[in-house]
């Protein structure tokens, strides 16, 4: 049986955008532009008056980044959340937050990178879908076919259909098809052995990563082979592989590296893998949807969405 999912209100022109700061402290400067480029978009933007405040490398305490979620997603004037920015820190809120305050007022979410937590989070433990995608401190500055796209697709209750993912590889072949479940490669492995870990059974595996050396991405793939999570998986998605800061030997090696690595570690499973999806740490990122199904294809080298993640009133469905 197909576990219902949350499926949030669509985006509309004139709705009001809330932004959360989850993780780390970020740049005022870059946040306030992204503030004036969803205005100038048309939609109105709530935060709170501290929402750069700062505790060491987080974005303020704890508590406030929890209570600064929960009161935008109980905001009934508030349509969707995005993130400020990740960094590090959202992990450390998900014991504390209230589920059934999320369940109660299910909005679209977006964000990426340590944000990959809260995904796993709503996910799993409210049952909503979300969407990966840009920060706020990223939107004036993002490319304009994926500010497009986003926007675009934030206002559909129809499926996506096929991502503007040209170029992708193909490193294994065949299809799958499953709702689709991941983000930061890092931040994920994270969760597991923790009540927020993802179910991967049936589904399509989505990875990125920035900053990491070759060898502690074979440990995080080694990590998620050895707790069996490609063993029922339908498929997998690398997207955007950033090298770490120093690696002298470009980016073309280091992309060798993320095949022999990712190669080696689905030798065992016949599922699809394709290699080089736009989203992740880059100026393209591309917006994707996660908890509904998705297609990969390993012989055209496509990703479609097949399964609407936004709705027209909100609630659940079995697509």
């Amino acid at each position: 049986m197909i576990k219902p999912v949350v499926k949030p209100v669509a985006l509309r022109p004139g709705d009001t955008i809330g932004i959360a700061a989850p993780a780390s402290a970020f740049d005022p400067e870059a946040f306030r532009r992204g503030v004036e480029r969803l205005k100038g978009l048309g939609y109105g933007v709530r935060f709170r008056d501290d929402i750069v405040a700062r505790n060491g490398y987080l974005a303020g305490s704890d508590g406030k980044r929890v209570a600064e979620i929960e009161e935008l997603f109980a905001d009934p004037g508030v349509r969707a959340v995005f993130c400020a920015r990740g960094g590090y820190g959202s992990q450390r809120l998900l014991p504390l937050l209230d589920s059934s305050l999320i369940r109660r007022h299910p909005k679209l979410f977006v964000g990426y990178s340590d944000i990959t937590a809260l995904h796993c989070y709503f996910n799993g433990v409210c049952g909503m879908a979300t969407v990966h995608g840009p920060f706020l401190n990223e939107i004036a500055d993002l490319d304009t076919a994926a500010l497009e796209y986003l926007f675009k697709s934030l206002s559909r209750t129809d499926p996506w259909g096929e991502s503007p993912a040209a170029g992708l590889e193909v490193l294994k072949g065949g299809q799958g098809a499953g709702a689709l479940t991941g983000g930061s490669l890092t931040v994920f492995s994270m969760t597991l052995g923790t009540p927020y870990e993802a179910d991967t059974a049936g589904r399509i595996l989505f990875f990125e990563d920035r900053g990491e050396k070759p060898y502690a991405i074979d440990r995080l793939f080694s990590h998620l082979n050895l707790a069996g999570k490609f063993i029922h998986a339908r498929g997998l998605i690398l997207g955007k592989f950033i090298p770490p800061a120093g690696w002298t030997w470009g980016e073309e090696s280091y992309r060798g590296e993320i095949r022999r690595i990712v190669l080696d570690a689905t030798r065992p499973y016949r599922f699809p893998v394709v290699l080089n999806f736009p989203a992740g740490h880059c100026n393209g990122n591309v917006a994707i949807p996660f908890g509904v199904r998705v297609l990969l294809d390993g012989e055209g080298g496509r990703v479609v969405v097949e399964e609407a993640c936004l709705s027209e009133s909100g609630g659940r469905d079995t697509q």
